[in-house]
């Protein structure tokens, strides 16, 4: 019972803090599995509908790092642009990050930007051949 005394020191705001961080960490872990479960049993994991939504205040982030995940960085690059194709949006990392390997950034954000997409964190329309994406 003696943590509910040391609760009285803790304010509401960092309660709140703790919970988004707790809540972001949850849902990198849950991220990891997805790509494991699919790895092993080859269903698409990505494609079902997380209940979560990864838009929430707070998941986009507000200054830019190497460190981050893909997804963070089209989101914050996205915020960035407004509206960007595949093109842009790796032109706009690659500005960010110019030690960033390119080949490995093409291979791999048509992918990501597809989850994205499909799990409604982002939007796109359609422009020619190409989608335009945006927040």
């Amino acid at each position: 019972m003696n943590w509910i005394k040391n609760m009285d020191n803790i304010s509401e705001e960092e309660i709140i803090r703790f919970l988004k961080t707790k809540r972001e960490a949850l849902i990198q872990e849950l991220e990891k599995l997805d790509v494991a479960l699919n790895a092993m049993t080859g269903v698409d994991f990505n494609s079902i509908p997380k209940s979560i939504d990864s838009l929430q205040e707070g998941s986009i982030p507000d200054h830019y790092s190497s460190k981050l995940k893909l997804d963070k960085k089209i989101l914050f690059a996205l915020k960035e642009m407004g509206k960007g194709d595949k093109s842009e949006i790796i032109q706009k990392i690659q500005q960010l990050e110019p030690k960033s390997d390119i080949s490995k950034l093409e291979n791999s954000i048509s992918v990501r930007l597809s989850y994205l997409k499909n799990n409604n964190i982002i939007k796109a329309d359609k422009n020619g051949r190409s989608l335009s994406y945006f927040l």
